[in-house]
C-alpha cells in the first residue's frame, strides 16, 4: 500500500503544480480558473486523494499494527480523537466553503474573508481536510496512516503559501499582510497543540 500512498501523494503535488502555474496567469486562464465542472472535480479528487493516503489499509495488513494501536485503552481514546476530527473537521470544510460561496481556484466575489472561521483560520477548507485525514488515521489506528500526515501536512502547507504569494498576496497587497499577522494559516497554535496533546495521551495509555 505505500506504492498506492506515494503515487497519490504526487497526484496531490501534481493538482498543486496547476495551481503554481494557473494562478499567476489568471487572466490568462480565466475561462478554466472559473469552471465550476473544473473546480468541483478538482476538489473531489484533492479530498479523495487525502482521505486514501490516511484511511487505506497499513502495509503489514490490520493485524500486524504495533502493540500500543492494539491496546483496549488507546483503541477508545483513538476512535474518540478520531471521530471528534472527523465531525469537526467536516463541519468546518463545509461552514468555510458556504461562506467562500465558490470552490477551488474561483475568484471570491465578496473579497477578501476575514470573518466567520476566516476569523481564526487564512485557510480553514484545508483545516478542515488535515483535520478529517488525521481523524480518519486514528479511527482506523493506522500507522502508515499516521506517518504519512506529516508529508499532507507539508503539501497542504505548499499550496497555502502559493496561493498566499500568487493569489490573495497580489489582489490584496497591503490588506492581507495586515489579516496574516491576525490569523494562523490552519488555525490557532492553541487549538493544534491541544490536538497533539490529547494524541499522546492517548498513545501514552497504549504503552507507547
Amino acid at each position: 500500500m505505500w506504492t498506492t500512498r506515494l503515487i497519490l501523494l504526487a497526484g496531490l503535488v501534481a493538482m498543486i503544480s496547476v495551481d503554481f502555474y494557473m494562478l499567476p496567469r489568471r487572466k490568462k486562464h480565466q475561462r478554466v480558473i472559473e469552471n465550476r465542472v473544473f473546480n468541483v472535480l478538482g476538489v473531489v479528487a484533492y479530498n479523495a486523494c487525502c482521505y486514501l493516503v490516511a484511511a487505506l489499509p497499513p502495509a503489514g495488513g490490520w493485524d500486524h499494527r504495533p502493540v500500543w494501536l492494539m491496546h483496549p485503552g488507546a483503541r477508545v481514546g483513538f476512535i474518540a480523537v478520531g471521530s471528534a476530527l472527523i465531525c469537526f473537521g467536516v463541519v468546518l470544510f463545509f461552514v468555510s466553503v458556504r461562506q467562500r460561496k465558490v470552490l477551488g481556484l474561483q475568484d471570491v466575489r465578496a473579497g477578501l474573508l476575514t470573518s466567520g472561521a476566516y476569523r481564526y483560520f487564512r485557510h480553514p477548507i484545508y483545516a478542515g481536510i488535515l483535520w478529517v485525514s488525521l481523524g480518519l488515521a486514528l479511527l482506523t489506528r493506522n500507522p502508515d496512516g499516521l506517518l504519512m500526515f506529516p508529508a499532507l501536512l507539508g503539501v497542504f502547507v505548499a499550496q497555502a503559501l502559493i496561493e498566499e504569494k500568487y493569489d490573495m498576496g497580489v489582489r490584496f497587497h497591503e490588506q492581507y499582510r495586515e489579516y496574516r499577522h491576525t490569523a494562523w494559516m490552519f488555525g490557532p497554535a492553541w487549538l493544534w497543540s491541544t490536538i497533539v496533546v490529547a494524541i499522546l495521551l492517548v498513545a501514552g495509555s497504549g504503552g507507547w
